[in-house]
């Protein structure tokens, strides 16, 4: 068989297997305790990581940029696939040093100046804090998942995950805002070629705990926080 005979097989096995895969739609109901104690809807419900595990799948080759704006990182909250790269970029007109401490992933930018970049590769899944040693109010969280079945939502709080593989996967809804720690996981099967709709409950916990400087102490008044 020559060489062109195996063109026009590979070009229907392509489009075969993609056929084969589902999606995930849904949305993800976010609730916090009111001041009795009982749960209150909450009509903002974007951050939100929502992902799929039991598969892994290479990561994109294209980096994620987490800016630091205002003395903000922008956006706040991001995932990636294990193994990709994640840029810090300075467009603010301060130094900042960006660090974590986090078990998943500890690394330490040191200071960029306005305009200088750093790039981290984020090899194991798992829970990424990220801080600013020199501005204590600047907090950003990054998820670093499996596959490429993950979605960050919204205000409404809607979510799509497609490329899907049939079966039944584990589904991991995980809010990290503004301090806040909880997350919800369930159980969804995707059959070939099909859409599965999926609604997940999540409660916001009040918890708000602070955080230490790179060094793993309190932050104090600093000349370069300015």
């Amino acid at each position: 068989m020559g060489r062109g005979a195996l063109i026009p097989l590979l070009l229907l096995v392509a489009p075969l297997a993609f056929a084969q895969q589902g999606t995930v739609r849904g949305e993800v109901r976010l609730t916090v305790s009111g001041a009795d104690g009982r749960p209150v809807a909450k009509t903002d419900r974007s951050g939100v990581v929502v992902y799929l595990t039991g598969y892994t799948e290479p990561p994109p080759a294209a980096e994620v940029n987490m800016a630091q704006r205002n003395k903000a990182f922008q956006p706040s909250v991001v995932a990636v696939v294990a193994g990709q790269k994640v840029r810090f970029s300075n467009n603010d007109v301060v130094v900042h040093n960006v660090f974590s401490r986090s078990r998943a992933r500890k690394f330490d930018a040191g200071k960029n100046r306005p305009g200088e970049d750093y790039t981290e590769t984020f090899k194991k899944t798992g829970l990424i804090d990220v801080y600013c040693d020199i501005h204590e109010q600047m907090v950003a969280t990054i998820v670093v998942v499996p596959n490429r079945a993950f979605a960050v939502t919204g205000p409404d709080g809607r979510f799509v995950l497609k490329g899907v593989p049939p079966g039944t996967h584990p589904i991991f809804a995980v809010h990290r805002r503004d301090g806040r720690s909880e997350v919800t996981r369930g159980e969804v099967t995707v059959k070939p070629g099909q859409e599965t709709t999926v609604t997940l409950e999540l409660v916001e916990t009040k918890t708000d705990e602070g955080h230490l400087d790179k060094h793993g102490r309190p932050y104090t008044p600093r000349s370069d926080a300015y």
